[in-house]
């Protein structure tokens, strides 16, 4: 029984009706639609039976743990942005709608998915042939410079083409299907002559204007040879810049590019000649990139394992170079400097007022350059101002938050072996940058 009726009309189109549906989304919409309806079964696409709870956890994947729905799915930790239909400039929205994508809305997305701890990378579902230039270069280069935070992979599934293709083109890689679609590196423009019609039907239109050029190109004549041949150098020039911002990307030469002449690749084509990485399946990309993410988070060889293996023997060199523990507690002490420097420049930049979310990120979860952090602080974007009694800082108490609190914070006596010892300095240093973090942002 449904709680509201409501829902019967919805149930009555989503039913029994063929639906132009993803499977992994399909599989999404009906465990909301069954919850909100007060069904507690579902059988997937894939035969697989989800009880409630497990309908829930489906659904709450495009808003988990959160006080506000996330404007893109997320799967263990991926977030997955689709673009598709026509991209336009300023078009006011978040998500794709009337088969359009705006580019505001995949920068806001992006933005979103970059400052949220539970993402650790990011995938574009491209499906997309082109759109606006208006707009297009400044959310390309975005995109490029977020990819330094979080990787950003796009995957062509299945037509990433012109304005998609620079959108792509921006990302950490890009995937491609076998009936996938890329390239399209080239500009059009469109005339619109209605001056036979006009004359057919006895109307005359006359522009009274004031400078010569200020009626080029006007749907009343037709095009002027003059004209068109400026038209035609602007576009040259703008092919001209499209293929290097595609060369930039994906790096191969601008020559390359521009030699495709605007062609359009399939599949492994698309591969061969420079515009994707990699050919996957459609249905399998998520589980493979899931699947790369997990390995790429190993932990790699700890000191304590090298100090104890001894280095390759090549070319009978029995040479081993040797260090003192006090050699390494010099040296992990001279890091943890460094590396406070570092932290301290990023918070302190003049760039990071107004974005100390971002500079805080920046600064204590990645290992950006602090010269890095502050140029992408520079082209970010200020946060929204936030709720009305919430604690701010000004410049001047976010440059030396840090200082400050590791001058008068008294650092807790931890001991870390367990045999009652006090700590070394290596293990006070790093104490004390934690304690004085937990104290200017909270833990």
């Amino acid at each position: 029984m449904l709680h509201s009726t409501s829902y019967e009309h919805v149930l009555s189109r989503a039913c029994n009706q063929p639906q132009f549906l993803e499977p992994t989304y399909a599989t999404t919409f009906f465990s909301s639609l069954a919850l909100r309806s007060g069904l507690n079964q579902l059988v997937s696409v894939n035969g697989d039976i989800l009880d409630k709870d497990e309908m829930v956890a489906m659904t709450n994947s495009f808003s988990r743990g959160r006080d506000r729905e996330r404007p893109y799915q997320v799967l263990d930790g991926l977030a997955v942005l689709p673009i598709s239909g026509t991209l336009l400039h300023k078009f006011g929205y978040l998500q794709p709608r009337s088969g359009s994508t705006g580019y505001d809305g995949i920068i806001a997305r992006i933005n979103d998915a970059i400052h949220d701890p539970e993402i650790k990378a990011i995938m574009l579902d491209i499906d997309s042939p082109g759109g606006e230039a208006a707009g297009l270069f400044d959310c390309a280069n975005q995109i490029k410079k977020l990819r330094e935070i979080k990787p950003i992979y796009a995957l062509c599934y299945d037509t990433m083409c012109s304005a998609a293709m620079a959108i792509g083109s921006a990302c950490t890689e890009r995937w491609i299907t076998q009936s996938g679609r890329a390239g399209s590196v080239g500009v059009v423009v469109a005339h619109r002559s209605i001056e036979k019609k006009l004359e057919e039907d006895g109307v005359v239109i006359t522009l009274i204007h004031s400078g010569k050029h200020k009626v080029d190109g006007n749907p009343y004549t037709n095009l002027p040879k003059e004209v068109r041949e400026k038209i035609q150098a602007n576009i040259d020039k703008s092919r001209d810049s499209f293929a290097e911002l595609v060369s930039n990307g994906i790096g191969i030469s601008k020559s390359a590019v521009l030699e495709t002449e605007a062609q359009i690749y399939t599949g492994q084509e698309a591969i061969d000649v420079g515009f994707a990485n990699k050919l996957v399946n459609g249905q399998e990309a998520v589980p493979v990139l899931l699947d790369i993410l997990k390995s790429n988070n190993s932990i790699g060889v700890s000191m304590s394992t090298q100090q104890n293996s001894p280095p390759e023997n090549k070319g009978g060199d029995t040479t081993q170079a040797t260090f003192s523990q006090s050699d390494l507690d010099r040296a992990k002490m001279e890091g943890a400097t460094l590396e406070r420097e570092r932290i301290s420049q990023i918070l302190s930049s003049e760039h990071a007022e107004g974005r100390q979310k971002m500079a805080t990120h920046l600064a204590l979860s990645t290992n950006m350059s602090a010269e890095d952090s502050t140029n992408l602080l520079l082209v970010s974007p200020k946060e929204q101002s936030q709720a009305q009694g919430e604690q701010t800082h000004d410049k001047s108490s976010m440059s030396n938050a840090l200082d400050e609190a590791m001058n008068s914070t008294e650092q807790p006596n931890l001991n870390t072996s367990g045999d009652g010892a006090e700590l070394s300095d290596i293990e006070k240093e790093e104490q004390e940058l934690l304690s004085a973090h937990d104290s200017v942002f909270g833990k």
